[in-house]
């Protein structure tokens, strides 16, 4: 390797996120590239977004194929840079750990030292050459079992982000048994020890890779796998969508799901609409829909049921300070949805409210969401009424407590004082997490939703 060559490395995309994956390279080995042109695209938990090239120059190998899973900080190609410049690209080590730090409360922080690095290659997916010794394939792979707690040991940011949600302290994290290579603490594991409990977890984590040992890691009943049989086309999910399924089907197993439904009658919010929808626009620059209505009621009912913008810690509850806002938004040219989020939403006034949700669906569709436009969500609203969904039953956004879905707003018949009238009539879904509250407090806060509908106060006219 040229000792000129550039490393381009995995980015950091926001405090919590410690790797991304590789979906699409933009540029090939040989391809003439200059500074800040997109590169490569990236898929996180939280964001998509495409990664521009550190310096211009040629693009001389490429270190990572698409569908590596790769830590940040690890170099995943190699630039020779122009006239022998050097640019302000981060140097990878295979060897650089995160470092902890202990706060005055006894819990930890990362410094944001040097992130532990590795590769991790997804299921069907080539390892890159530079990093084959040290990656690792999940198909097929067995669990080991937990080894002793190793002296010394540092952890990944992913780790230290699930512990610091989880309220556990430091002296609690040091004394865990991993189920990672040489005993080290995987987020998994911590997640486990959150979910059980705390000190319950321990046994769980032990006896959880000794049965590992024993049997592959996912293991399904024959009798529910399908078979491909003749004719059939496989074709692999994306990137996006594999996440999706990995978060979906952890929430299902994590939380038990209830659903509460009601109905809103939306005749006083569709003759306001009618009256100041272009004036609104023409004034602010923003579209004003039942949606925001829909998004502005559910964080004043927040107001009175703050449990529902809480999350499940063990056998506590954490209330949130501020309700930040997700809502879920469909991507083009995909059968895909991303969830970014407008924080701080009880600040917003109506018409604040309407701009943040323009703005980042825009964004969204636009593929120019940040880090922090999808990270910290305390409650989700999502709407399959845009494409005529009468109703549902969400799924909740871990570690949230609640969703409310939108339905379609269609005109249907009612009996308003013993009479027939036909009212434009939305269905109002919230799943919520049964562990945190009751469905007496879903049905009310469904309650106070449809009565601000019914009758939007002064300050929406």
């Amino acid at each position: 390797m040229s000792e000129r060559a550039i490393p381009v490395v995995m980015p950091q995309m926001g405090e919590s996120l410690a790797e991304g994956t590789i979906v699409r390279w933009l540029k090939a080995p040989g391809d003439r590239v200059e500074r800040d042109e997109s590169l490569f695209e990236i898929s996180t938990d939280k964001v998509d977004t495409d990664v521009p090239a550190p310096a211009a120059g040629v693009l001389k190998t490429i270190l990572a194929a698409e569908g590596t899973t790769v830590h940040v900080g690890v170099a995943v190609a190699l630039i020779e840079p122009d006239g022998g410049a050097r640019a302000d690209a981060p140097a990878a080590s295979p060897t650089t750990t995160a470092a902890v730090a202990q706060d005055t409360g006894g819990h930890f922080k990362s410094s944001h030292a040097p992130q532990l690095v590795s590769f991790r290659r997804e299921r069907g997916s080539a390892a890159p050459p530079a990093a084959a010794s040290a990656a690792r394939s999940t198909a097929g792979e067995r669990a080991p079992v937990p080894q002793p707690v190793p002296a010394n040991r540092s952890y990944s940011p992913a780790v230290l982000g699930a512990a610091q949600g989880g309220g556990i302290p430091l002296d609690r994290l040091m004394q865990m048994p991993g189920s990672g290579r040489g005993g080290r603490l995987t987020k998994r594991d911590v997640q486990r020890f959150v979910q059980l409990g705390g000190v319950a977890a321990v046994q769980s984590v032990q006896m959880r890779g000794a049965e590992a040992a024993e049997r592959p890691r996912e293991e399904v009943p024959p009798e529910y796998v399908y078979r491909p049989g003749p004719g059939d086309h496989l074709e692999p999910m994306s990137a996006v969508r594999r996440k999706i399924a990995h978060h979906m089907r952890w929430s299902v197993q994590i939380s038990p799901h209830a659903t509460a439904q009601a109905e809103a009658d939306m005749n006083a919010i569709a003759a306001l609409l009618d009256r100041t929808r272009d004036d609104f626009r023409a004034r602010t620059g923003a579209a004003l829909t039942y949606t925001v209505f829909a998004a502005a009621a559910a964080v004043r009912a927040l107001r009175d049921f703050p449990v529902l913008n809480s999350s499940v810690v063990g056998d506590q509850i954490a209330f949130k300070p501020s309700v930040n806002l997700g809502v879920a938004v469909a991507l083009p040219e995909s059968d895909e949805l991303i969830v970014p989020v407008v924080h701080r939403a009880e600040e917003l006034t109506l018409t604040g409210l309407a701009r943040a949700l323009q703005d980042i669906a825009t964004r969204a569709r636009a593929r120019q969401l940040r880090a922090e436009d999808v990270q910290g969500g305390t409650f989700t609203l999502t709407n399959p009424g845009v494409f005529g969904g009468i109703t549902g039953t969400p799924i909740l956004n871990q570690p949230q407590v609640g969703i409310l879905g939108l339905g379609a707003v269609r005109k249907q018949p009612v009996v308003l004082d013993d009479a027939i009238a036909v009212r434009p009539m939305m269905a109002l879904a919230l799943t919520f997490d049964h562990r945190a509250t009751d469905g007496m407090v879903a049905f009310r806060f469904l309650a106070r939703v449809r009565e601000l509908l019914e009758a939007p106060p002064d300050d929406w006219r």
